[in-house]
């Protein structure tokens, strides 16, 4: 496995974020994952996707987008899994750590837009 840094604004300050790669023995990306430094399993990644898995050929097959720990996406489904085409296969829609169907989050997304537009 080979690492990288790389660093993110976080909550209160910089966090501290690290890219972790696995490869398979064959050479190609298994999968990679942004997530707190000292803490392999705190993920978190403001500006993507902090969990993603490939297929041996190298197509995506899943990315999970993390803030803080916990599953989150404003503009998107947090999970998806892909098919080895490409195509999307599931989706989940996540906020603050909370799984919600499709219509719950776009209830959610339309509420939040409208107090901005209050204020």
């Amino acid at each position: 496995m080979v690492n990288k840094r790389s660093y993110e604004r976080g909550f209160g300050g910089y966090m501290r974020i690290k890219r972790s790669i696995s490869y398979r023995d064959n050479g190609t990306i298994r999968c990679e994952w942004w997530h707190k430094e000292g803490d392999e399993y705190y993920y978190h990644k403001e500006d993507g996707p902090a969990y993603t898995w490939y297929y041996d050929t190298g197509e995506k097959k899943h990315e999970e987008w993390w803030v803080a720990d916990k599953l989150h996406k404003l503009d998107g489904p947090a999970c998806i899994n892909y098919n080895k085409d490409g195509t999307i296969d599931k989706e989940w829609y996540c906020i603050n750590g909370e799984e919600l169907s499709k219509e719950q989050w776009e209830d959610y997304i339309i509420k939040e837009a409208m107090k901005e537009a209050l204020e």
